[in-house]
């Protein structure tokens, strides 16, 4: 597997994963975020179907080195996830900037959201 496609499946087996945490409340296709994240990395079905069986943990480490450019991408996509839902619990805060920290990209859900409403 080539970097370009660990990267891509690293960002599907990150964003299944926040869907998860939802229990099914979200949809990317809502993302408005998603789409230019989807054309960045030339996203494929197959890309999603194959992050199903990845770990979290590998993927998070496959993001690492990742170009700011995505990882940007990546928390506005998951800002948009969360913003579909009423309130945004304390948990999924939590989580939100523990995976930022993980993948060097150290950004507040706070500061995500209002560059979002800035677009």
């Amino acid at each position: 597997m080539n970097p370009k496609e660990k990267e891509r499946i690293a960002v599907c087996c990150v964003l299944l994963d926040m869907i998860k945490s939802l229990e099914g409340s979200a949809a990317l296709s809502g993302c408005p975020h998603y789409q230019q994240l989807k054309n960045k990395l030339l996203l494929t079905d197959a890309d999603i179907e194959t992050a199903r069986e990845e770990s979290v943990l590998l993927s998070l480490a496959a993001l690492k080195n990742a170009h700011y450019n995505t990882k940007m991408l990546l928390a506005m996509t998951i800002s948009d996830l969360y913003s579909s839902s009423i309130t945004i619990s304390l948990s999924h805060r939590i989580a939100f900037e523990v995976l930022m920290n993980a993948i060097d990209w150290p950004i507040s859900l706070t500061e995500v959201l209002a560059r979002s409403k800035k677009e």
